[in-house]
């Protein structure tokens, strides 16, 4: 007795393209929730990043390993650079004693590579740190630079974290799509979806925050 012969139908030419139609439709609709995620993403994690770094150098001044330490950054085209620097106590008591400069607030938080002892952007020491970002801006062009002391007598800052003889006491970043965090008044852009701030104070208490744009608030990430 023969078999009977099974009957194999394929997919015709229509239900492919249909199929291949909805599978387009449905990338499409993903593609945008995607993008915009993996962009929060990169942002959050350099901002995170950068808190970190700022975190690490003042756990040595208060461990009393640096008795001054610097976050020094360096905005390029393209990139941001950010590096930790640290001052050997000795060193310090030196200036205090010798460098009439040293005392003027505008003027002790020197971003010459070779006032500090330890320098992120050349040594290869785990206790200054150097860090690259690509993927995010900041709302300044140029050069900037904090310093921090373990009881906080000589907090100061240079280039764009200074106004006038007021040291800044904030970071912006942002998606590099923005170009800046901020307008040519300072004010936020409008158009900035994920943005960020590293804060400080004069103590080095280094603190986190989100902006809530529908809600038009910061919150502590």
């Amino acid at each position: 007795m023969l078999a009977q012969e099974k009957k194999i139908k394929g997919f015709s030419v229509l239900e492919i393209l249909v199929t291949l139609c909805l599978v387009g439709i449905i990338s499409a609709l993903a593609y945008k929730p995607i993008t915009d995620w993996n962009k929060q993403r990169e942002v959050d994690n350099s901002a995170v990043k950068v808190k970190t770094l700022f975190t690490n150098i003042n756990a040595q001044v208060q461990r009393g390993l640096y008795g001054f330490v610097q976050i020094y950054v360096r905005t390029h085209k393209n990139s941001i650079t950010i590096a930790s620097r640290g001052m050997n106590t000795s060193t310090l008591a030196q200036k205090i004693n010798t460098d009439s400069e040293f005392g003027k607030i505008d003027e002790r938080c020197n971003t010459n590579g070779d006032y500090w002892d330890d320098d992120g952007l050349v040594d290869r020491k785990p206790e200054v740190s150097r860090l690259t970002l690509d993927n995010v801006v900041t709302s300044f062009s140029g050069e900037a630079a904090v310093c921090f002391s373990k009881d906080g007598r000589w907090f100061s800052a240079e280039e764009n974290f200074i106004s006038g003889t007021d040291p800044v006491y904030g970071m912006f970043i942002c998606e590099k799509s923005a170009a800046s965090c901020t307008d040519e008044e300072g004010e936020i852009k409008g158009n900035v979806q994920y943005l960020y701030e590293v804060n400080w104070t004069r103590f080095g208490n280094i603190n986190l925050e989100k902006y809530d744009g529908n809600k038009e608030k910061w919150i502590s990430r």
